[in-house]
This record gives structure tokens, C-alpha cells and sequence, in this order.
């Protein structure tokens, strides 16, 4: 598999048993699934002034933060995450404290992210834009440069390889990256029987 060292991945650990015919024994090999992080763009003119004011900052995009600062979303944030309000706020305070440097918050912050981004999309999410996986991708972009192990659960790697295949519809297919991803889905598969 070619890695662009320029873009940004997430890492899936996928087990590959390989059958060791002279020594008549099965041996676990780890190999890593590179799966590259799609940058998004914003749905429109109003998330876009949304999206390029946390990006100035080179921060996640805070949904208690978009209320103080857009005050016109306010109702529309309300009426789709009303239910998931009290996450919002942990996940805001996880935010800030790892902008102050806290290494747990920002594994905290990918965790709440993984959870929330189950609930999309909402009509907010439609308005301001996609920011659950924006948020997603620069988690990951943040823990990775800070060296920091993590894994994500399997239904956000699916997402995340789902978003890497629609980009790359039109390119040729990498079939390193298809046989990893195809023995990912097998031990996904496995698990649950």
C-alpha cells in the first residue's frame, strides 16, 4: 500500500493467520489498515463561515461554542440535540480542557464523538454542515500527532473506509487496501459469532 506521508490516516490494526506449513502451526501477524481521513466541506455559505471560523483556530467545532458565536442556530441546534444536550456540554468541557493540554480529553472528545455521530444526520447537521465528522477526522489528526495509541469502534472504521471509497470511486482501486479491508471485515465478522 502507498502512504502519502503529506495526508492524514487513521491505523486499524487487522489480524491476518497465516498457516506455517514446515512447522505445522498458525501464526497471528498484525498488519495495518492505512485509512486515509477525507477532509470535509461545508454543505453551504452558512456552514462554511462556520467551519472556517474553528478551522482559524485549529479547533474541533464546539456546538456550545456555534450557539455563542451564531446565535441564529440556537433553536435549530436545540430542536435536533435537545436529547443529547447534556453530551454536547461534556464534550465541549473535554474540548477545552484538551486545548489546555489534556491528552485524555482528546481521547475523551473522539469517544463522545463516536457516540454522537450515531445520531446524524439532523437538521442542524444539514444547516451547519457535517461538523460530527470534521470533528472525527481532526480527533484522530490531533492523537496521532501527539503519538497517542487509540482505537476506533468498528462501525466508525466502516465509516471511515466508506468515506475513503466514495472519494476514490474514479481512481483505481488499491488492492492492498481492498484484501486489508476485506480481512478487517472478515474478523469483524468473527467476533460476533
Amino acid at each position: 500500500m502507498n502512504i502519502d506521508k503529506s495526508k492524514n490516516y487513521y491505523i486499524e490494526p487487522v489480524e491476518i493467520e497465516v498457516y506455517l506449513k514446515k512447522a505445522g502451526k498458525v501464526r497471528t501477524v498484525i498488519k495495518d489498515l492505512y485509512i486515509e481521513l477525507i477532509p470535509l466541506e461545508p454543505a453551504n455559505d452558512k456552514s462554511r463561515q462556520i467551519f472556517e471560523t474553528f478551522r482559524a483556530k485549529d479547533e474541533p467545532i464546539d456546538l456550545m461554542e456555534v450557539q455563542n458565536l451564531f446565535p441564529e442556530y440556537i433553536k435549530i441546534i436545540y430542536d435536533s440535540y435537545y436529547q443529547n444536550m447534556d453530551l454536547f456540554e461534556k464534550l465541549s468541557m473535554h474540548f477545552k480542557a484538551g486545548l489546555a493540554g489534556s491528552v485524555d480529553s482528546w481521547r475523551l472528545s473522539l469517544y463522545f464523538t463516536e457516540l454522537l455521530l450515531k445520531y446524524e444526520p439532523t437538521m442542524a447537521s444539514k444547516v451547519i454542515g457535517d461538523f460530527q465528522t470534521h470533528n472525527l477526522n481532526h480527533m484522530i489528526i490531533k492523537l496521532n500527532r501527539l503519538k497517542e495509541p487509540f482505537l476506533l469502534e468498528d462501525s466508525t472504521v466502516a465509516y471511515l473506509i466508506k468515506r475513503k471509497n466514495i472519494a476514490y470511486k474514479d481512481r483505481p482501486r488499491d488492492k492492498e487496501f481492498d484484501k486489508l479491508v476485506e480481512l478487517w471485515e472478515y474478523n469483524v465478522k468473527e467476533k460476533f459469532f
